[in-house]
């Protein structure tokens, strides 16, 4: 067998993956850190892992590890399985994850872990570990946002919003849920009728959607962070190769996104 300096290529290869996985960890652990993540932290985590600019086919998985060795087995970690424009004849099975861009590869990793509990909404659904995420077996199967849903839930339970290379506008979906709660002008409420899987057979239900009334409307979440930030909540940002993270305990963002609101109904949006 051909060798190099004594080693194997194929002991060569493995080497090298070893220590380009432990160069990432650190990197990635740092970096997390930095966000406020620590011991018996309860975390919702919205990813885009593009951002980091590292080519390691390891990366979701050495993220994932960071952030459960971060919060202990006495945290909490969330993240979103979003099933958003499905074909009508789509049955939501919790068991299983839909073919769906809207799914980041750090979800589709976590999804793997033992002992992981789903929600039923159709739509929003999240998936978590930890005893703080215990809610998401009971949270309400027919409201996407508002009273009982998981973002409720999350709010009740102060977690933080990790938005992970992700920035506001892709991953602040809570600012939505805030929305129907105060009830925006630009918004309505509607019903959709949703397929789930229970017990092996499928039933019908009809969820709670809180849609835009029309397309006049864009949602500016990137600004809105600049201006809450502004007002005093505590934001912590840390740049990336190809963008930044960004985390907000969700009570900071709820309080302050919420008066913004309350002198300007349109705070969170821009005309198109």
């Amino acid at each position: 067998m051909l060798k190099f300096n004594g080693w194997t290529k194929e002991e060569i290869a493995i080497k090298f993956v070893s220590k380009m996985n432990n160069k990432t960890y650190l990197f990635i652990n740092n970096h997390i850190k930095k966000l406020k993540v620590e011991k018996n932290s309860r975390i919702v985590v919205h990813a885009d892992l593009s951002r980091f600019g590292i080519v390691n086919r390891n990366l979701p998985s050495l993220v994932l590890k960071v952030l459960k060795n971060l919060v202990g087995k006495n945290g909490s970690i969330i993240m979103p399985a979003y099933n958003i424009g499905m074909p009508k004849d789509y049955i939501y099975n919790i068991k299983e994850f839909a073919k769906n861009l809207n799914i980041s590869i750090l979800s589709k990793e976590f999804f793997k872990t033992q002992k992981i509990y789903r929600s039923s909404n159709p739509i929003h659904n999240h998936i978590g570990v930890g005893k703080d995420s215990d809610f998401l077996l009971y949270s309400s199967a027919n409201s996407s946002y508002g009273k009982n849903s998981d973002f409720y839930h999350m709010y009740k339970k102060s977690f933080k919003l990790i938005l992970l290379g992700c920035s506001p506008q892709q991953g602040a979906t809570y600012l939505h849920h805030l929305e129907a709660l105060v009830g925006v002008p630009y918004r309505k409420w509607i019903k959709i009728e949703k397929k789930i899987l229970v017990k092996n057979k499928v039933k019908k239900i009809m969820v709670n959607y809180y849609t835009r009334k029309n397309l006049n409307y864009k949602a500016d979440f990137n600004f809105l962070f600049d201006k809450i930030k502004k007002s005093g909540a505590k934001i912590n940002k840390i740049n990336l190769k190809f963008g930044y993270s960004l985390s907000i305990n969700l009570k900071d963002l709820h309080k302050y996104s919420e008066l913004l609101l309350k002198k300007n109904s349109y705070a969170f949006v821009k005309k198109i």
